[in-house]
């Protein structure tokens, strides 16, 4: 895949134009130009010099972009220098037109009174104005003897037509063939206020492009230029450009973190809002990532790098976001379609009326109508209003932590009837917590939970990890030595005896009678809980049940989903129990339990209402991320999951899912 820029495209048709060309060169599979970047992605086996050329032969210019380079969106006229002095000559020259119905206008102006003088007068404004707009008249002449109408074709032929028009009257008058009303037809004031009109309307579409672009360079902006880094004596500055993995990075209050990395020491509040959209600082220790572009509010700290330059996690989300912008969404290349034969269209009707009208009322009101079609046809409208309005959500989701990867994925997400959802990791934090404990008769608590504390500290186990919190406020006491029994639990031995703690597999190779405590275990399990026991040498002592707890803002997203019209539902490889409570608790009615990755995939293809999107931040979920019709994946999930996705969401949670559907929604309402 090559990526090329182009130059001189105006509209839709150029666009069309640029594709044919291109598309006709042996080797090339496929070929897709944007008329909002001004970019344009090849694909297949060709010589870069071919499609080159082929550009060229269509009327425009390609470079090709370095490796790494990314498209940008400034406009390549945001301001005509011209456009203040043909507004004056514009205004002169309506004056002058508009002389009879202007009492303010000296007599020996008005049409009326001296026709030749006044239109004399009329015909230097427009010719004027036509020689400061000169390049609607050269590229829209060269377009249209090539073959290749396009907008400046249709801005030439009418301005200039109705310039025309006025000189051939101007040249009656003065041949004294011209009555008082063939002199108020004459048309030079339109064809002057045609191409200010069009260099204004060219104008603001420029600054258009640019605002479009704004959330983006907004983005790259966030990068400083120098970096304070730890020296031999003391402190260095180093240009961004400079630094590397083996850097020590000094961070302080007010600094812009210049690269990925991790805390060595230090502690600070850092506000991530830029790539997260979250609006509270987020408080970071020794070992807590850090991440490209965002501000330390508060703190000191040392940090080691893990990803510099354009490996880091924001200059992969511009770099996404500006080739998204390059894609087309269906509706867009609906919109191209259209576009492409919309020229040649205009000038057909344009044609039609002309003879038409010279037929019911004469030549002067034909030329009138059969300009008046081929003015209003001018705008651009058509070919730029869908790639802007997609642009302008991509930079509006990225700055709200939204990583939409192309512009289809964009078109799908506002046509969402079905939502799929992962449950640990994506409505669950994936961190453990016990839910409820349980004391066998005759057995003191303290003690128990003293046994648990001092034997779960021992391990890393995200479950291990939830028992030791659980009873951190317990007596600290030496069980001994800890030995790890795979996938059954833990084992010690000390002064205190002998202790097991584990799941009932454990219990009954140690021969632990467990059965006393079935209600407890019953109970565990029906509200999707497992249970960990733990007993001495003789008997069992008691028992945890642990699970894992909804994030706090899945209940929200899912109940505005659903006020969205959204049809949420879970897809799990967990048990049945687990997601039945997660469910209930989230407020999902819909459960498919207990589903490997593929029958997660078959479940989806099973789905009636089209589209669905699946969201998930596991290894697993990346088959069924790819079997939706949109994918997305969690942020904090798996590198897998995310290359997956469509979308990658960088917020916590799903909040941002309710976002997303309305940036969709909103997004083709404006289209």
């Amino acid at each position: 895949m090559k990526k090329y820029k182009v130059y001189g495209m105006i509209c839709a048709a150029c666009t069309a134009h640029v594709e044919n060309a291109v598309r006709s060169i042996n080797g090339v599979a496929s070929v897709a130009v944007s008329l909002l970047t001004c970019s344009m992605t090849v694909e297949g086996d060709f010589s870069e010099n071919a499609v080159i050329d082929a550009v060229k032969r269509a009327g425009y210019r390609a470079e090709p972009m370095k490796e790494g380079e990314t498209v940008t969106l400034e406009s390549e006229r945001r301001t005509s220098p011209t456009l203040p002095i043909c507004i004056i000559l514009s205004l002169i020259l309506m004056y002058l037109d508009m002389g009879d119905h202007l009492h303010a206008l000296p007599r020996v102006l008005l049409p009326s009174e001296s026709p030749i003088l006044s239109l004399t007068l009329q015909m230097l404004l427009a010719t004027a104005i036509a020689v400061l707009n000169y390049r609607y008249f050269v590229g829209g002449t060269r377009s249209l003897l090539s073959g290749r109408p396009n907008m400046d074709s249709l801005i030439a032929l009418g301005a200039g037509a109705a310039i025309m028009n006025g000189l051939g009257i101007l040249i009656l008058a003065i041949c004294r063939r011209a009555d008082t009303a063939l002199v108020d037809s004459a048309t030079f004031a339109g064809g002057g206020m045609i191409l200010t009109f069009v260099t204004l309307g060219k104008t603001l579409e420029g600054r258009a492009k640019d605002k479009t672009s704004s959330a983006i360079r907004a983005l790259a902006h966030l990068v400083p230029d120098t970096v304070c880094v730890k020296g031999e004596e003391g402190e260095d500055k180093i240009p961004l450009d400079a630094l590397t993995l083996s850097h020590t990075v000094i961070l302080r209050t007010g600094d812009r973190i210049p690269a990925d990395g991790i805390i060595l020491e230090g502690a600070l509040s850092v506000d991530e809002s830029a790539l997260t959209g979250e609006s509270l600082p987020l408080d970071k220790e020794e070992g807590a990532p850090l991440y490209q572009g965002c501000y330390v509010t508060d703190g000191y700290a040392y940090m080691r790098p893990t990803a510099v330059g354009q490996d880091t996690g924001l200059a992969a989300t511009v770099r996404t976001v500006s080739e998204a912008a390059a894609t087309k969404a269906p509706i867009a290349r609906l919109a191209d379609t259209v576009s492409a034969y919309f020229v040649p269209s205009v000038l057909a009707v344009a044609l039609i009326t002309l003879v038409v009208w010279w037929c019911i009322d004469g030549f002067s009101t034909a030329l009138r109508h059969s300009i008046s079609v081929l003015v209003i046809s001018c705008p651009c409208a058509l070919g730029l209003a869908t790639p802007t309005a997609i642009m302008c959500a991509l930079g509006k989701g990225a700055s709200l932590g939204i990583l939409i990867k192309n512009a289809a994925a964009l078109e799908s997400v506002g046509k969402l009837q079905t939502l799929a959802l992962d449950k640990t990791g994506t409505l669950t934090t994936a961190v453990v917590r016990v839910v409820d404990a349980f004391v066998a008769e005759g057995v003191d608590a303290k003690h128990l939970y003293a046994v648990a504390r001092a034997m779960e500290e021992t391990s890393t186990h995200p479950i291990a990890r939830a028992i030791a919190e659980y009873c951190k406020d317990a007596e600290v006491i030496d069980v001994g030595r800890v030995s790890t029994l795979l996938s059954r639990g833990l084992f010690a031995k000390g002064e205190y005896g002998a202790f097991a703690m584990g799941n009932a597999a454990l219990m009954e190779e140690c021969e632990i009678e467990i059965d006393f405590a079935d209600d407890f275990t019953a109970a565990a399990v029906a509200r999707g809980a497992s249970v960990i026991y733990l007993a001495d040498s003789e008997r069992l002592l008691g028992a945890f049940a642990v699970a894992d707890t909804p994030r706090e803002e899945s209940a929200a997203a899912v109940k505005a989903l659903a006020g969205m019209g959204v049809r949420c539902l879970i897809l799990t490889g967990d048990a049945p129990a687990a997601a039945r409570r997660i469910a209930d608790e989230v407020g999902i009615e819909e459960v498919h339990p207990s589903l490997t990755s593929e029958g997660k995939s078959e479940a989806l293809r099973a789905i009636g209402a089209r589209p669905v999107g699946m969201v998930g931040d596991g290894i697993n979920d990346a088959l069924p991320l790819v079997s939706a019709d949109v994918g997305i994946a969690m942020s904090m999930g798996t590198d897998v999951a995310m290359e997956s996705g469509d979308i990658v969401l960088r917020t916590e949670g799903i909040s941002s899912l309710p976002t997303l559907i309305a940036l969709g929604r909103l997004t083709l309402r404006k289209i």
